[in-house]
């Protein structure tokens, strides 16, 4: 048991450190030696853990997505124990996204690069469609609480993850004095729960 934990201490360790080069130059103009050197691993290590550079952005995704989840679900069991009811607790998840997704400027800025290079790499483009269509199902399953019209939920979740998504592009793109991001988002969100 100690062997796989350390196997995947090391792996993740690795995969933070493409986040860490992320966050100075883009993915093309990363190499296998920067995250390597991010990692303080030999880059020959890299190897044993995976196949190549691309292995190593696919698998860094996927623990991203992974993440995100495990803090949504833990999110989740959370708030259910505090009895909102289903409008209020539909707003306290659009709390969560906006400060933890959203208007997280360092996810922001590595998933526009992801979106970049999902629009040429089918892997990378199939691994990101699976996460909306599980993205919006949950946000689905929430609106058709309050709304009894399931095709008009998923139809507003898809809407909805859309513009949180080019909200987290303008948070990166436009200037903070452009916009207040989180009042744009909050009003957006606050006009969905009234018409529901």
């Amino acid at each position: 048991m100690p062997r796989i934990k350390d196997h995947e201490d090391k792996k993740n360790q690795i995969l933070e450190a493409l986040n860490q080069c992320l966050q100075e130059k883009p993915f093309d103009q990363t190499s296998i030696k920067d995250i390597a050197r991010a990692a303080d691993v030999n880059h020959g290590l890299l190897h044993y853990y995976f196949k190549n550079k691309e292995d190593i952005l696919t698998q860094y995704i996927k623990y991203v997505i992974d993440h995100y989840k495990t803090l949504f679900n833990d999110w989740l069991t959370a708030i259910e124990a505090q009895n909102f009811n289903e409008k209020e607790l539909i707003e306290e998840f659009f709390d969560f996204m906006n400060s933890r997704i959203t208007l997280n400027k360092k996810l922001s800025k590595v998933f526009i690069e992801i979106w970049e290079i999902a629009a040429y790499n089918s892997n990378i483009r199939s691994i990101l469609q699976q996460a909306y269509r599980e993205w919006i199902d949950t946000l689905s399953e929430m609106l058709n609480t309050v709304t009894k019209d399931p095709a008009a939920a998923r139809q507003v979740s898809a809407a909805t993850v859309a513009f949180l998504e080019g909200m987290a592009l303008f948070s990166i793109i436009l200037t903070p004095d452009t916009f207040d991001f989180n009042q744009v988002l909050t009003g957006f969100q606050k006009k969905i729960i009234e018409s529901l």
